[in-house]
């Protein structure tokens, strides 16, 4: 009969004392867990642990700047980046630990089977969730740290010691290297003797063989996080024109940030005509901040947008890459900064990118109305019923809907005079849901009859020889809204 048979069964293990007496007495713990496995609890303390230290970290404001930068670049207002960072947070800690630890206990039970080991699963998770307890006690440990460094990405391991840009893997593997950790490690090597029936050198052997396995998996895993909390801005320089304050990297070439800023001064000052502010009428010029990258792949790495341009409307900012069709862009997108700062932020999609791209007066190298009118002939123009329903809008492919809703406005400005545009984008300030009564209201005619009148103008106005044909003065009075006699 074998020894585990021989000894007799001891004292049942109180739950909560065990999650204090793994610390202090291991081995004895794990000897009792072989017996009577129980992992109930630590789990628990984990996830409670995790939480408290994430939350503690928002609520606190140690992620203030974090979030703010991520908000800054993805273009999402900073509350919505801390809800749902609190939301994640509460998702990981009750997935991710459970998950963690079945991942550890799977490479723990490797490491003691290659040992010569044996042991049922329960012991095994048991033994490694116990284990996991000062993890739990690391992240409250982290939460204290916070108040003395102020900071959430000082940590307790070996990573501050290195750039996350220098090197990502070594900065991944000196991540995984701090006392919590080791501590983890050492009483998952007790562990080995009870839980797989080793002797002392094989156990030591496992517990070793582990940390290798899992630094080395948790290291390759954690490479994409590295820079993950750097603030990508921190060398970027700032120049300041009258239109634009232009943030830029050092290495940004000359003949570019001239461009740039040319580029930003014709955007804000086409911003402000469809806005109605002449610069008489303005007291206080607005400008807005344009961050420049060099290039398309660089604005995705550090924002994670992949267009050639996106305004951050609360910031009063557009994110901007220099390439081709980076100046038309930028026209639209401050279009849609500026207007929201003036008149109020609209989330319907037809009525923002209808204002904007009638702003920005093209569209795939056409005029708003021979795009537009393209569409027509081709029988695909969307309805403005279609247009008007968000639900409806963004089923839409961008190469119908955009051209649709801009060159909508143009017909308004065109027509109407800019006035009546800006008073229907000023009409769906804060409405989430479909406009089409209140572009029925506003303009005092039904959907039908306004679609009617726009088809006209665009077989008017959107052949390339009635483009081509008007003068650039004729060109002036449709875009002020005066009537122009062909």
């Amino acid at each position: 009969m074998s020894e585990e048979h021989q000894t007799p069964l001891s004292r049942p293990l109180n739950p909560i004392a065990a999650l204090t007496l793994v610390l202090v007495f291991p081995g004895r713990t794990f000897e009792r867990l072989r017996e009577r496995p129980r992992w109930i609890l630590p789990i628990i303390f984990g996830i409670v642990c995790a939480l408290v230290s994430a939350i503690y970290a928002v609520k606190g404001g140690y992620m203030d700047s974090f979030m703010h930068s991520m908000a800054l670049r993805g273009g999402h207002d900073p509350a919505t980046i801390r809800s749902g960072f609190i939301g994640g947070s509460i998702l990981m800690a009750a997935v991710g630990v459970p998950l963690i630890t079945l991942l550890e206990t799977l490479f723990f039970g490797l490491a003691g089977r290659l040992m010569g080991g044996k042991a049922r699963f329960s012991v095994v998770f048991s033994a490694v969730a116990h284990a996991s307890v000062v993890s739990g006690v690391g992240a409250l440990a982290m939460a204290g740290l916070m108040r003395i460094t102020h900071s959430s990405t000082v940590g307790a391991n070996l990573a501050v010691l290195l750039g996350s840009g220098v090197n990502p893997f070594l900065w991944s593997l000196a991540r995984q290297l701090d006392i919590f950790s080791l501590w983890f490690f050492i009483l998952l090597g007790i562990a080995a003797r009870p839980i797989f029936a080793l002797d002392r050198v094989r156990a030591r052997r496992t517990g070793i063989l582990f940390a290798i396995i899992y630094v080395l998996i948790m290291s390759i895993g954690g490479i994409g996080s590295a820079g993950g909390l750097d603030d990508p801005y921190e060398d970027w320089i700032e120049t300041a024109t009258t239109a634009a304050v232009l943030h830029h990297e050092p290495d940004l070439g000359t003949e570019v940030l001239m461009l740039a800023g040319e580029a930003a001064s014709a955007a804000v000052a086409r911003a402000n005509e469809v806005l109605g502010r002449s610069p008489e009428s303005v007291v206080t010029p607005l400008r807005i901040d344009v961050y420049v990258y060099a290039s398309l792949d660089s604005k995705e790495r550090a924002t994670d947008n992949g267009e050639v341009a996106h305004g951050v409307e609360w910031a009063n900012t557009v994110h901007l890459a220099w390439t081709d069709g980076s100046e038309l862009a930028l026209t639209r997108e401050a279009a849609k900064v500026m207007a929201a700062g003036a008149l109020g932020k609209v989330y319907n999609p037809f009525v923002r990118n209808g204002f904007a791209f009638y702003a920005g007066g093209e569209w795939g190298g056409m005029t708003l109305a021979e795009a537009a009118l393209s569409l027509l002939e081709s029988g695909d123009l969307p309805s403005l019923a279609e247009l008007t329903d968000p639900a409806s809008y963004h089923r839409l492919s961008r190469q119908r809907s955009e051209p649709a809703a801009g060159s909508f406005f143009e017909f308004l400005a065109a027509t109407r005079g800019e006035g009546v545009a800006r008073d229907l984008y000023a009409g769906a300030v804060d409405r989430a849901g479909p406009v089409d009564a209140m572009v029925e209201s506003e303009l005092g005619e039904p959907l039908g009859s306004l679609e009617g009148k726009w088809k006209d103008y665009l077989r008017t106005s959107g052949t390339a020889e009635d483009q081509s044909g008007t003068s650039g003065a004729a060109q002036d009075q449709l875009r002020t809204g005066d009537t122009v006699i062909e």
